[in-house]
C-alpha cells in the first residue's frame, strides 16, 4: 500500500531533475547577481555616487557644489526661515545664469581685440556680468567658473584689488577647484607688483585702481603669504618663498630672511632656488648677529649654510670669491667672540678661564686679526693665579654663608685690561675684518 510519505519520495525523485534544468535560466533572468556579475551601473556607482552627496527629495544623489552647499545642508535652521532672503540659499535660477555667462563670455572675447580704454572698459564690463551670473547659481559649477573668469577679466583691466578678491573667494568656496595653478600664477604676479610700492600704511590711495587703497607693499606680502598657506604643494610655492625671502633680505629684516631661506631648503629640496637661497641665507644670517654680547645662533646658522653648499660644486666654484669672503667673516666673528671671552674672564680676575679661551682662539682660529691680541693677553697672565684672591677669606670661618652662588669679584687694579685698549684691538679688528684672507680654504677646514 502506498503511504504519502512514499507517494513524497517518489514525487522528489522526479522534481529533482527539473529544478536543476530550471536553475540556469533562473540564474539568466535575475543578471547573475548570485554570481557576483552585477551590472556596472548598479553598486559600484551607487557607491560612487553617494561619496560627499546626498540624496534630494526625488531619491537622487546629488554632490554639493562648495563650502556653502555644505554648510546648509548640516545646517538646523527652519526650512521655512531658510526661505527668507538674505538668510537662507539664494534662489537657483540656472537659466538666467547661463544666459549671462554665456554673455559675459562674449564680452570678454571681445576685449581681448581692443586695446587702450576700450579694452579695459570691455574687460570691466564682463567682469560684473561673470559676478552676476554667479549670483544666479550659487553653489555650482557655474558660479566656480565665473569667480575664475571674473578675476581674470579684472586681472586685464588692471583693477587688481577687485582680481585678488575674486581668487580669494575662489579658494575659499571651492578649495579643490581646478584652477588652482592659474589663480596661483595671477596671485604672484599682482603680489610681486604690489612688492615696488613701498608705500605706508598713512598713504591712501583714491586714484589708482592697480593698488589697494593703502600699505601697497604689505598688501603683496600677504597675498604671497597667503599663497603659502593655500598652496604648499603647488608648481609656485618654492617661487613664492624665495620671493618673500628676497623682499625681507632687501628690507633688511635678516632675522626673517633666514627664516624663509631655511624654510625654502628643508621644504623643497627639489627647487631650483637651492643654492641661492644657500648663499643669500649666509649673507642674512652675518646681517642678524649683533655682536658678542649677544647669541651665537645666526653663526652656527651661517656655518650650517656653509657646510651644506658644498653639494652644489659646479655653483660653488663659480662663486668662489664670494664664498671665501663670507667664510673670513664668519672665523673672524668667532674669533672675535672668543676674545671677548677672554677679556671678560680676565677683568674678573680669573686667569684660568681667560686661558682656556685664548688657547682655543689660537687653536682654531690662528690665522684671524684675534690671534695676536690674545697672545698678548697670554703673556700678560703668565704669573697670575688661575683665581682671583678672595678678600677677607679667613672671615668666612666666622661667618659661613649657605649660599652657593659667589658673588663678583671686583678685578685688580694692578692688571685690569685698560678699556680704551679694548675698544682700540675691537676696531682694528673690525677694519681688517674682510681684508685677512682665510687659510683653511672657503668651506673649513676638511
Amino acid at each position: 500500500m502506498e503511504t504519502p510519505h512514499t507517494s513524497t519520495r517518489s514525487c522528489s525523485k522526479y522534481l529533482r531533475p527539473v529544478a536543476l534544468l530550471c536553475w540556469p535560466c533562473f540564474l539568466v533572468l535575475s543578471g547573475c547577481a548570485t554570481l557576483g556579475l552585477t551590472k556596472k551601473d548598479d553598486e559600484y556607482d551607487l557607491a560612487k555616487r553617494t561619496i560627499e552627496s546626498y540624496e534630494d527629495a526625488e531619491g537622487n544623489y546629488v554632490r554639493p557644489e562648495g563650502i556653502r552647499a555644505d554648510k546648509q545642508r548640516g545646517s538646523d535652521l527652519p526650512k521655512f526661515l531658510q526661505k527668507i532672503p538674505g538668510i537662507g540659499p539664494r534662489p537657483k535660477n540656472d537659466e538666467k545664469a547661463r544666459s549671462l555667462y554665456s554673455e559675459a563670455i562674449q564680452l570678454f572675447d571681445e576685449a581681448k581685440s581692443l586695446e587702450g580704454d576700450e579694452r579695459v572698459a570691455k574687460f570691466h564690463s564682463a567682469g560684473k556680468k561673470f559676478d552676476e551670473a554667479g549670483k544666479h547659481w550659487v553653489s555650482s559649477y557655474l558660479e566656480q567658473d565665473a569667480y575664475m573668469m571674473a578675476g581674470e577679466s579684472y586681472f586685464f583691466a588692471e583693477e587688481y584689488p577687485r582680481a585678488e578678491d575674486r581668487f580669494v573667494k575662489l579658494l575659499k568656496e571651492y578649495p579643490r577647484t581646478r584652477y588652482q595653478d592659474r589663480v596661483d600664477k595671477r596671485r604672484m604676479e599682482i603680489g610681486d607688483y604690489w612688492l615696488q610700492f613701498p608705500d605706508r600704511f598713512y598713504n591712501v590711495n583714491f586714484t589708482d585702481r592697480r593698488k589697494p587703497w593703502n600699505d601697497t607693499a604689505k598688501h603683496g606680502e600677504r597675498v604671497l603669504e597667503k599663497m603659502r598657506l593655500d598652496s604648499p604643494t603647488g608648481r609656485l610655492a618654492d617661487d613664492v618663498t624665495m620671493r618673500l625671502a628676497n623682499n625681507a633680505f632687501k628690507n633688511e629684516k635678516w632675522a626673517e630672511a633666514v627664516e624663509l631661506y631655511k624654510d625654502l631648503i628643508t621644504t623643497y629640496p627639489d627647487s631650483a632656488h637651492q643654492f641661492e637661497s644657500h648663499l643669500l641665507g649666509i649673507k642674512s644670517a652675518l646681517q642678524s648677529y649683533r655682536g658678542s654680547e649677544y647669541g651665537q645662533e645666526p653663526l652656527e646658522q651661517a656655518e650650517k649654510f656653509l657646510k651644506q653648499i658644498k653639494q652644489f660644486p659646479e655653483e660653488a666654484r663659480r662663486e668662489k670669491e664670494q664664498i671665501d669672503s663670507l667664510y673670513t667673516e664668519l672665523i673672524n666673528r668667532k674669533a672675535e667672540r672668543l676674545y671677548s671671552q677672554a677679556t671678560y674672564r680676565y677683568n674678573k680676575g680669573e686667569a684660568r678661564s681667560a686661558r682656556i679661551k685664548c688657547n682655543e682662539l689660537l687653536k682654531d682660529y690662528d690665522n684671524t686679526v684675534f690671534a695676536d691680541p690674545a697672545r698678548e693677553l697670554l703673556a700678560k697672565m703668565e704669573e697670575l693665579p688661575d683665581e682671583p684672591t678672595q678678600p677677607l677669606a679667613y672671615m668666612e670661618k666666622w661667618f659661613p654663608s649657605n649660599d652657593k652662588t659667589a658673588g663678583l669679584v671686583k678685578p685688580p687694579p694692578s692688571h685690569a685690561l685698560d678699556s680704551h685698549k679694548l675698544d682700540e684691538v675691537s676696531r682694528t679688528a673690525s677694519q681688517e675684518l674682510l681684508k685677512t684672507p682665510s687659510t683653511t680654504g672657503s668651506l673649513g677646514p676638511r
